[in-house]
């Protein structure tokens, strides 16, 4: 009698899992590509209050990127996941040159603006402006663990989520995302 108790249990438990690993109960809000992104529990938005640095030297705070969406990537050139997803990133800002949407990769480098572009000359990053975190704040005050990690938020600055590690981001489905993203907040 045990022995059909514990097979009726099991049964029980592959016919509940199945179910919630149906299409169904998937979360749909990301596409495929965008899986381990999440959407923090704190909310969020755009960092105002703080500053990256162009390649030229220059400040350009956080608050002139409202009315955009914005795919944020903390990165560095040292970071081999990240290096590896600079050209999907790249082809991204391609395909969406021509919409309110901005590619802000932000290098966690000390080497300045100059090891960036080297990086960016040498790897054939074409499209993506050389943008620079270089004592992590910006960092820090997003709570990034590691690199890469990326940061989406709509056009009206808030945050639609977080992603640790790589995407695929010039993915067919991550451009409808995105696309979908800015006439939802536009």
């Amino acid at each position: 009698m045990k022995a059909l108790l514990r097979y009726v249990k099991l049964g029980v438990i592959v016919a509940i899992s199945g179910i919630y690993a149906t299409p169904a109960f998937a979360d749909t809000q990301f596409p495929q590509e965008l899986s381990k992104m999440v959407v923090p529990s704190e909310g969020g938005s755009l960092p105002e209050d703080l500053a990256f640095v162009d390649e030229n030297g220059n400040e350009v705070t956080f608050n002139s990127l409202k009315g955009q969406v914005v795919l944020v990537n903390l990165w560095a050139t040292w970071c081999v996941p990240c290096v590896k997803e600079m050209p999907d990133l790249d082809r991204l800002s391609v395909e969406m040159a021509d919409k309110p949407f901005r590619v802000l990769a932000l290098s966690q480098d000390r080497g300045g603006a100059e090891a960036v572009s080297e990086f960016f000359a040498t790897n054939g990053i074409e499209h993506l402006d050389v943008v620079l975190d270089p004592r992590g704040a910006i960092a820090r005050s997003m709570g990034a663990r590691g690199l890469p990690t990326s940061f989406v938020y709509d056009a009206k600055g808030t945050l639609r989520g977080k992603l640790e590690g790589i995407a695929q981001w010039d993915a067919p489905a991550v451009i409808a995302y995105f696309e979908h993203l800015i006439d939802q907040t536009s």
